[in-house]
């Protein structure tokens, strides 16, 4: 079958029954279209994977502060329950460590990561501020007991790290799974 050109770029060429389902290039259609598809699915799951990649990254985060601050939390209770020596200087830094630790867990619970593998239960994600209000006050409380333990005052030093402790316990209770 003859095909006659005319001055419209090729016109005739694009009509010819042979060329139709094909690109210029010759590529077959239907092939340039699964590669596109196949590429576009490609981009999403990797935009899912980076999103998935975020949030096991803010859990870990999470997880370190609590993990931290646990320990340090544990050695003062130790002291105040007297199975440890009470070492001022010790107990300060302790202290202190716990009171920059007690800021930094929050930054871990974004969107999504309650789907992770995590004691955190939903109602965090309902009950935003009430959550918010059991983090400060934690806070605020471990400021306290780096004071108490700086005063170098066993007995104050006691009292301040009993609040921190219900702090901890209150927001465990209501936010945590067992």
């Amino acid at each position: 079958m003859e095909v006659q050109e005319d001055s419209r770029a090729g016109t005739g060429y694009w009509c010819c029954p042979d060329r139709i389902g094909h690109l210029s290039s010759g590529e077959p259609l239907m092939k340039t279209a699964i590669n596109l598809l196949v590429l576009s699915g490609a981009l999403l799951l990797q935009t899912s994977f980076a999103q998935d990649r975020k949030i096991e990254q803010a859990i870990k985060h999470r997880k370190a502060a609590f993990t931290l601050m646990a320990t340090y939390v544990n050695r003062m209770v130790q002291t105040v329950e007297g199975n440890r020596p009470f070492d001022v200087k010790q107990m300060a830094q302790d202290a202190k460590a716990v009171e920059l630790l007690s800021k930094l867990p929050w930054e871990g619970f974004v969107e999504g990561s309650e789907r992770g593998e995590t004691r955190a239960k939903d109602d965090i994600w309902f009950e935003d501020e009430k959550f918010k209000r059991y983090a400060n006050d934690l806070q605020v409380k471990s400021a306290a007991v780096t004071v108490a333990a700086e005063s170098g005052d066993l007995k104050r030093f006691k009292a301040a790290v009993s609040p921190m402790r219900d702090a901890c316990n209150t927001c465990h209770k209501a936010f945590r799974k067992e």
